[in-house]
């Protein structure tokens, strides 16, 4: 009987390879293509072990005061997990990475049900994001792909994390990694200042890439060519631009109506950069007095963080 028992057991193991996938999962990192950052096409999870770890997000809303705000709901967030207790983590092959959307509370749900599987042990967790719904930029050994002005790039790290447990949730505060500029216009002697046509500015020349182990983008020296068009929300301006270092003053371009003419106004100005930097997680607010024949900047200071609408129109109050 025992020999019959045995027999069966190895036929009934042989059906089991015989109609098994060719590709097999080791807890869950499925097998598939390789997408562009280095995870796997139709992933639903990566890892090593078995404790889920999960995430909730809030982001940094002015970069002196440390002030918090949930991250806004439909962000997408890239976060990667390495080993911990050791230098350079992000020379060494990521332990798990994934894709995570926000919810409304700031909790990070895994895109395409995505979800992050680690042992127990210590690991450094790195986090990117656009602020937005769009994904954020791939990263090859631990360098971002080349990046733009217009975007809001967010970044966190913490090292050492131990993960013990069956679920660990891990919070997150996102730093602001470009930089910003807003104007408050106001109307000076003589003039009126009824709304704001269009506004120009000229932006720091795109191309830098990130560290994603500090999350710096080193600042351009130069300007790009081509001047961006600002978000406007009645008499207030913004524009979100990679890190830049010069003494040249920036172009600002304004067309507007004013005292209850129909003809639109232009100028043309330049404004000074402060110490000749606008420094990542900064948001650097102006005060901008047109007159009938000029434009001063008689005030200029880090405020809040400007968040933005999907047309990129200023959202205020803060």
């Amino acid at each position: 009987m025992k020999i019959k028992s045995f027999i069966l057991s190895a036929v009934f193991a042989a059906v089991v390879l015989a109609v098994s996938p060719a590709c097999t999962k080791v807890f869950i990192i499925e097998c598939g293509s390789k997408t562009e950052d280095g995870g796997s096409a139709g992933q639903t999870g990566s890892g090593l072990g078995s404790n889920l770890v999960g995430f909730h997000a809030s982001v940094e809303s002015l970069n002196m005061t440390k002030s918090m705000s949930p991250i806004s709901a439909d962000t997408r967030v890239l976060i990667f997990a390495y080993h911990g207790s050791t230098d350079e983590a992000t020379s060494t092959s990521a332990v798990a990475r994934g894709t995570y959307i926000a919810q409304q509370s700031g909790t990070l749900t895994g895109d395409s049900g995505y979800r992050m599987l680690l042992s127990n042990g210590v690991f450094d967790f790195y986090a990117v994001s656009t602020n937005t719904s769009d994904f954020p930029p791939v990263f090859s050994n631990g360098i971002s792909a080349a990046l733009v002005n217009g975007v809001d790039y967010l970044w966190w790290n913490t090292d050492n994390y131990e993960v013990s447990g069956s679920q660990v949730t891990v919070p997150i505060v996102l730093n602001h990694s470009a930089t910003q500029v807003s104007f408050e216009i106001d109307s000076g002697d003589g003039m009126y200042v009824q709304d704001i046509v269009s506004a120009t500015i000229t932006v720091p020349k795109p191309g830098a890439k990130m560290d994603l182990s500090t999350g710096v983008i080193p600042p351009a020296t130069e300007y790009d060519a081509n001047p961006a068009a600002m978000g406007i929300n009645g008499l207030k301006l913004q524009y979100t631009m990679l890190p830049l270092q010069t003494d040249q003053p920036m172009k600002l371009v304004l067309k507007i109506h004013a005292n209850g003419e129909p003809d639109v106004k232009s100028y043309e100005v330049d404004v000074p950069v402060p110490d000749g930097e606008l420094a990542a997680g900064n948001s650097y607010l102006f005060r901008a007095v047109i007159e009938a024949d000029n434009v001063s900047f008689p005030q200029v200071g880090v405020s809040d963080w400007v968040d933005v609408d999907e047309t990129g129109k200023p959202l205020y109050p803060h």
